[in-house]
């Protein structure tokens, strides 16, 4: 089970947003490579970046920082990707995969060329908000069903998905393991949950269920997880 902390950059800071709203904001630190570099001394083997500003702009506003941040650990990073272009001058910043929604949701013919240039170098990020999957920094609807979808992005060539209910995330509940189950046992690629996780324990119920990894944001943030314990039992 793979634990992975999260880091969203709004504005060079380093945040955390409820349930996607930028009208409810906590900034945690100034300098998100130096969080960054302390998941990574705890045992993080990734962690997961988030552009916000590239999110809701559709551009990679945030690509500086993130790129130094690339340099010391070994991260994901999703937001504002929206053509291959930029897929691609992540990689080449030392990004080591890629996390993309908005643009696989709109175009699954260039969804397939991408999976079969970039490979396991791009995950898909599916957000989901009653069922329904959204896009544009999780601010518009697609139209899309979340089970269905997974598994049409599997046969176009998708190799990891990454599941966040949005209704969870940074709520501090739980996850919503009934989907997470029913999309883990819907395809035959790797999940990787996000979105509720408050305890150490529902890192280990996501594992049972078999989730690839757990995303953890707000609850380290907050103290209620402890990284480094959480990875010596999961």
């Amino acid at each position: 089970m793979i634990i992975i902390p999260a880091i969203d950059i709004r504005n060079g800071k380093c945040v955390r947003l409820f349930q996607g709203d930028y009208d409810q904001e906590t900034i945690y630190s100034d300098d998100p490579l130096e969080m960054a570099l302390k998941w990574k001394s705890l045992g993080a083997q990734i962690v997961h970046v988030v552009d916000l500003d590239g999110a809701k702009d559709g551009s990679p506003i945030n690509m500086g920082i993130i790129s130094k941040i690339a340099e010391e650990v070994q991260i994901e990073i999703g937001g504002g990707i929206r053509n291959i272009d930029t897929i691609q001058k992540y990689l080449d910043a030392g990004v080591y995969r890629v996390v993309l929604g908005t643009i696989i949701l709109e175009d699954f013919d260039l969804a397939k060329e991408i999976f079969e240039r970039f490979n396991n170098k791009v995950v898909v990020g599916l957000d989901t908000k009653n069922g329904i999957l959204m896009k544009k920094g999780w601010v518009i609807e697609s139209g899309f069903g979340v089970f269905e979808t997974a598994k049409k992005l599997e046969e176009l060539g998708a190799k990891r998905i990454i599941y966040t209910d949005i209704l969870k995330d940074g709520s501090l509940t739980e996850p919503n393991y009934k989907a997470i189950k029913r999309l883990i046992d819907k395809i035959n690629i790797p999940v990787i949950a996000s979105g509720g996780v408050a305890f150490t324990d529902q890192i280990l119920q996501l594992k049972r269920i078999g989730a690839e990894g757990a995303i953890i944001g707000k609850a380290l943030y907050e103290g209620q997880i402890d990284l480094k314990e959480a990875i010596s039992k999961c």
